[in-house]
């Protein structure tokens, strides 16, 4: 009788440490994503801002540049496999790929970069630039709180039992 009460007091510990862990796990997962969602937020408006300069310097380049460039940021918004870090990657790419086209078809025209809306378009471009870096450093961050809690011996075993398992990093730009 009590090895049956001593079995029954095990497993009840066992079961509150299995729950216990899966519910850490899960608040990082929480955490992975709303960093993820984060990112991809500033990753769409760093879109809009470089669209927005586009549409601006659309009239001084010429129709082949303007339309390649068109094209770069239409493939920036496409969300086939949004939310994995190496598309999040690859958006970063491609987007610095327009930013730095457009910094050198307006680098010979003082004019053009002292007008107002020029400016306010670049600002934003670069400052959402900023924030996707600042927020794809979060992301991974979190993913290393996760994954390092995926290795430590106890939880690695409660991790297995849940179905839990590592997380990729994005590769910051």
């Amino acid at each position: 009788m009590e090895i049956v009460i001593i079995v029954l007091l095990l497993a009840s510990l066992f079961g509150v440490w299995l729950l216990s862990v899966r519910r850490k796990l899960e608040t990082q997962e929480e955490n992975i994503r709303n960093a993820m969602y984060q990112t991809l937020v500033q990753l769409s408006a760093e879109r809009e801002a470089l669209e927005g300069l586009a549409e601006f310097l659309g009239q001084t380049m010429d129709a082949e540049t303007f339309r390649r460039m068109k094209h770069s940021l239409e493939s920036a918004q496409t969300a086939g496999e949004a939310g994995l870090p190496e598309w999040v990657a690859e958006q970063q790419r491609e987007l610095l790929r327009v930013q730095k086209k457009i910094a050198e078809i307006s680098e010979g025209m003082p004019l053009l970069q002292a007008q107002e809306t020029y400016q306010k378009y670049w600002k934003a471009a670069k400052s959402y630039e900023h924030m996707v870096e600042t927020s794809g450093l979060i992301y991974n961050d979190s993913v290393e709180n996760y994954n390092s809690m995926l290795h430590r011996i106890p939880d690695r075993i409660a991790a297995g039992i849940c179905g839990f398992h590592r997380k990729k990093l994005i590769e910051i730009m």
